[in-house]
């Protein structure tokens, strides 16, 4: 159950999920480094709780930190798992209590990334690029900063649709967006070759199928490629249909096994596809 076992065998980039990227990056666990992370001394109880939201046991999660609070360990850490654990179970505006106390603390780089996917959970729109847009300026890791460019195509996207502009006017829009990201991992590049109008959605999920990485990684990953990949066909393109199909299917995935909780993109996913439902009633 430890967190940095995730890194204990070789695999392509890009296979692990945003929500373990951000707390390596934050826990100071090099990344480029999977044998000196295997050395790290074992997790303590708040990172344990971390781990089974990771695998999608959100009671087991909350149970975890309740033990940790009693035992005298929660602190700084405990807040920004419970941050990760609210917006998990939907409660976006009681995590972004949390992430508001945990501003400035020692927990901003472990947070940076999850509470910026929450502010766009909450519709807020302009502080959720304003923080994009600076992980994407100014993090020190290369998956992070293309990260943040792919939300910056998503907030792109759903602007051009809520300005009303026409499909052309609108891929202009995010041709112009998806040149300033820096892709690091074949699904990345694959979005972005996407919002350039140089590839179909089926590239993406073939460069995610093609992963060696567990199979819970996978399901992650292709909870990222549904929503990116669906907003360029909702917003962009403007084929409803074609978006919810995709939305659809990376929330119902394989024998219709879900989306896993803890993937940070599972929230807005579900709110665009149900937006489309209602819609199309």
């Amino acid at each position: 159950m430890n967190l940095t076992s995730k890194l204990s065998c070789p695999r392509r980039p890009g296979a692990l999920s945003m929500l373990a990227i951000a707390l390596l990056i934050g826990s100071g666990v090099a990344l480029a480094d999977p044998v000196g992370a295997a050395k790290q001394p074992a997790q303590p109880m708040v990172l344990l709780a971390h781990q089974q939201l990771l695998e999608g046991d959100l009671g087991a999660a909350q149970a975890l930190l309740r033990e940790a609070a009693a035992e005298g360990q929660g602190g700084t850490r405990a807040l920004a798992e419970q941050a990760f654990l609210e917006d998990a179970n939907g409660r976006h505006m009681r995590a972004r209590q949390f992430y508001d106390a945990l501003k400035g603390s020692d927990q901003s780089a472990v947070i940076a990334v999850p509470s910026a996917v929450n502010l766009t959970a909450l519709a807020r729109f302009d502080l959720a690029r304003n923080a994009f847009a600076d992980l994407q300026k100014h993090s020190s890791n290369p998956q992070v900063k293309a990260y943040a460019g792919l939300w910056g195509l998503w907030l792109g996207a759903r602007g051009a649709s809520d300005a009303g502009l026409k499909p052309d006017a609108a891929k202009a829009r995010v041709q112009k967006l998806a040149r300033s990201v820096k892709a690091v991992t074949p699904q990345q590049r694959a979005l972005v070759a996407l919002y350039q109008g140089k590839t179909d959605s089926s590239a993406v999920f073939a460069e995610i199928d093609a992963l060696q990485a567990p199979e819970a990684v996978k399901r992650d990953l292709r909870t990222e490629a549904g929503l990116f990949a669906g907003a360029y066909l909702d917003y962009v393109r403007q084929d409803h249909a074609g978006a919810l199909r995709l939305y659809q299917r990376a929330l119902y995935q394989r024998a219709l096994d879900q989306s896993r909780p803890s993937a940070m993109e599972r929230p807005l996913l579900i709110q665009s596809s149900r937006a489309l439902q209602l819609s199309s009633r």
